[in-house]
């Protein structure tokens, strides 16, 4: 995507994505490299900021850079929970499931379908269609669009990105999904929820239902897992890992400065809701981090 990006090639091939915002360097996740590196490549990240005159904060990192990151002296707090679905032994039986099997039954009796496309190569009439969903999603809402860690239309128009979209008999889109491929070893081994749009008018539980049909047809494709991606700011009381930093003092600058920021825009953006309407799939919780060398940088 569009912004600026650090390589340190002495270190093989690794790179720091960034953009500086008020001479903050912000990161949408970690250092990309070897894990077995991880110490230098944020040490390298933090010496070529420094040298720029930016104060360096990574965002969005697991618990293992965090680690990393605190044992070099930085502060960190828990900046909200990704939500996985391993695909291996998935399926949608039970009680817990009720809400998603409605949808995929709905879906069948109104004649909905599941395509996969992708928008370069997708007819006028899709990508039109496409545009006047998302637009219209957008003009609904009171404040812009999030970008940084969350794509639009712009981040759709690549071939390497592939949209869900839930389609009726006579060819009209209710609702778009995109997903991102996710690398290990230079495989993808998963896909990540990005854009997630429905017409106002159309099928009210696309949603679900494409979320769920993607999950079933990747699970067919011999991919190990989707990430429902994270909600920031938010978490599930009690949910994840034992991972997070947390001392007798209570929680640090950072993460009282989060916790308000987060109550604050819950009406506006609303994180926690989202947070919980990814709860029906009952995905596995990850939490995230932010961390940088000084608390003071502006959050």
């Amino acid at each position: 995507w569009s912004g600026m990006w650090a390589s340190f090639p002495r270190l093989g091939a690794s790179f720091t994505a960034y953009r500086v915002l008020t001479s903050v360097a912000l990161t949408p996740g970690g250092p990309v490299g070897r894990k077995t590196r991880m110490t230098e490549l944020i040490t390298e990240f933090s010496l070529y900021c420094r040298a720029n005159g930016w104060t360096p904060r990574l965002s969005s990192v697991p618990p293992g850079v965090r680690d990393t990151a605190v044992a070099l002296g930085w502060e960190a707090a828990e900046v909200g929970q990704e939500t996985v679905l391993p695909l291996e032994n998935l399926s949608f039986k039970g009680k817990k499931f009720q809400d998603i099997r409605t949808a995929l039954n709905k879906a069948d009796k109104a004649g909905i379908y599941a395509e996969w496309v992708t928008y370069p190569a997708a007819s006028r009439v899709i990508q039109s269609q496409i545009q006047e969903v998302s637009e219209e999603w957008v003009a609904e809402r009171n404040m812009p669009e999030m970008g940084f860690t969350l794509g639009g239309l712009d981040e759709l128009d690549d071939p390497e990105v592939q949209c869900l979209i839930a389609v009726d008999s006579e060819r009209r889109v209710h609702a778009v999904t995109s997903w991102l491929p996710v690398y290990r070893h230079g495989n993808i081994t998963g896909r990540t929820l990005d854009v997630m749009r429905r017409r106002r008018d159309g099928f009210r539980p696309a949603i679900e239902f494409l979320i769920a049909s993607a999950a079933s047809s990747l699970r067919e494709e011999g991919l190990g897992f989707i990430s429902l991606s994270a909600a920031p700011l938010a978490r599930i009381p009690g949910s994840g890992t034992p991972d997070q930093i947390r001392d007798d003092a209570g929680p640090n600058g950072l993460e009282r400065i989060l916790n308000a920021l987060g109550s604050a825009l819950e009406p506006v953006y609303g994180f926690r809701s989202l947070l919980a309407f990814k709860g029906k799939f009952h995905p596995r919780y990850h939490s995230l981090f932010i961390t940088s060398p000084s608390p003071a940088a502006p959050p």
